[in-house]
């Protein structure tokens, strides 16, 4: 049995306290930019920032071979992904779309266990999984419903997380052979080519001067933290604890987003909610806990 805290876990509670912040980066920025314009300057800057670090770090092009699986990877993970969630939470609460997006865990373990290549999953991960899900529910509000006039962001919202689940799962063949970063660097460059596109024109259409230093500092902010170091460091903690423990972690992102608001917005956490927040910290405990060995 084991359960012992490793560097990787660290790692991932940096990647969720990130991304759990970046709630209030994103809030703030697009009070300026529009949506669909943010994400795509914020690729940008990514994929500046991962292409030169892959350079810096000696890592060449993968073989032609696996371009097709990183191709797939991009234009699910990175530009399937970005868009779905935007525009889903463009017409759904965002209570709703953080319930929802809680459930990755048990998308990836879904996808797991109908994959050709299957990680093993114990009983007390899928406790922890099921355990978080609840956790989740009580720190995003007790209570939320799907509406009718939120039914189309909800559904939009949950092929969000399908995305990022295959994202997750699709990634674990390429990081036998190749390293977090070059997998990262050239999903995200495929990624943001396509997504490109779509954000053309609400960027012509943006009032450049009237954007001010802060949502620059915001855009610059999300590129480099949320999504280049964090990507590389969660392809660290598939590779490392595979698909499945590592999903799970992304169940803390509502909890450090409950705590940036309570601190920085003056927002109130009742009992529930540090009850909610509770079982989420035991549910990652169990989740650590797995009697069987972890494939190489």
């Amino acid at each position: 049995m084991r359960s012992r805290f490793t560097p990787t876990d660290a790692l991932l509670i940096l990647v969720v306290s990130i991304w759990g912040s970046n709630f209030t980066i994103v809030k703030a920025a697009l009070e300026q930019l529009p949506p669909l314009g943010f994400n795509a300057l914020r690729l940008g800057i990514a994929c500046v920032v991962l292409v030169g670090a892959a350079r810096l770090s000696g890592a060449g092009l993968p073989l032609r071979a696996d371009w097709p699986r990183l191709v797939a990877l991009g234009l699910v993970g990175h530009c399937g992904y970005q868009l779905s969630f935007i525009q889903g939470l463009a017409r759904t609460s965002v209570t709703n779309s953080s319930l929802i997006l809680g459930c990755l865990p048990v998308t990836v373990l879904l996808l797991n266990t109908v994959s050709l290549r299957r990680e093993r999953v114990g009983r007390w991960q899928w406790v922890g999984v099921l355990l978080a899900v609840v956790g989740v529910y009580l720190v995003v509000g007790v209570g939320a419903q799907v509406a009718r006039d939120t039914l189309q962001g909800d559904l939009t919202i949950m092929l969000s997380v399908w995305c990022w689940g295959w994202y997750t799962v699709g990634s674990r063949p390429l990081l036998q052979v190749y390293t977090p970063l070059q997998v990262t660097t050239w999903s995200t460059v495929i990624g943001s080519i396509a997504f490109v596109p779509f954000a053309v024109p609400s960027l012509v259409s943006l009032d450049w001067h009237g954007v001010s230093g802060w949502a620059w500092a915001a855009v610059v902010a999300s590129g480099v933290l949320a999504l280049s170091l964090s990507y590389v460091l969660w392809y660290t903690g598939v590779q490392r604890l595979g698909s499945a423990r590592t999903s799970v972690y992304s169940n803390l992102v509502p909890v450090v987003a409950m705590i940036v608001a309570a601190l920085g917005l003056h927002e109130s956490i009742g009992a529930v909610k540090l009850i909610g927040a509770s079982l989420v910290l035991v549910a990652l405990a169990l989740t650590r806990i797995d009697r069987r060995p972890v494939p190489g």
